[in-house]
């Protein structure tokens, strides 16, 4: 194994470390809520309105943890060449927002086109991406990102400083494929070679 993916997966533990507790939350309050109706329905009498409200909440709690389910699962699997860099974060992005929140924080990326291939291969992408969100995020209460065009490369921009040094192993990777990556008080940045640009387009 290469030092891409064995660092990917590397990443990839230390976030589903993180996002664990993230997902336990939701599932508590569905397990919760469900024992509610469950124990109350067996109850002669109980009429459906008076279990509906639990109900609601355990419909909630669950329509909670889909979306990290989904994105967990999303990065379990391998990415197609090229590289769409905004297909291969959105999982990311969707489990670090999950760790902003829960800290009383925020993580908000815009995108600034459709589709913006790099030449990159995915485990290091991933890898890549994954460290400079996992830098930034928790070492800001607010942290808001940009994907886009940077003289002729890809750029993600994280406003905000790192909560610790970028890891060597990490530095390597990106040198070895020539991207930059770095952090300092004011941002951490990735630069990728690109590919392609097609499309334009903000979301969050």
């Amino acid at each position: 194994m290469g030092a891409a993916p064995s660092l990917w997966l590397g990443a990839l533990g230390r976030l589903a470390g993180r996002a664990a507790h993230e997902l336990k939350n939701p599932l508590n309050g569905l397990a919760l809520n469900l024992e509610v109706v469950r124990s109350r329905s067996a109850r002669a009498g109980t009429e459906g309105a008076a279990l509906a409200p639990y109900a609601a909440a355990a419909a909630s709690e669950l329509e909670r943890s889909i979306p990290l389910v989904e994105a967990l699962l999303a990065l379990a699997r391998p990415l197609p060449n090229p590289v769409d860099l905004r297909s291969a974060i959105q999982p990311l992005l969707v489990l670090y927002r999950s760790i902003a929140i829960a800290g009383g924080g925020t993580l908000e990326v815009v995108y600034e086109a459709e589709q913006v291939f790099v030449s990159a291969d995915g485990d290091t992408v991933r890898a890549l991406v994954a460290e400079a969100l996992d830098v930034t995020v928790g070492a800001n209460l607010e942290v808001a990102g940009r994907v886009g065009d940077s003289d002729g490369s890809i750029s993600i921009r994280l406003v905000g400083g790192a909560g610790r040094p970028v890891a060597t192993r990490m530095e390597a990777l990106a040198v070895e494929h020539d991207i930059r990556l770095n952090s300092d008080e004011d941002e951490t940045l990735l630069l990728f070679p690109a590919l392609a640009r097609t499309g334009v387009d903000s979301a969050r």
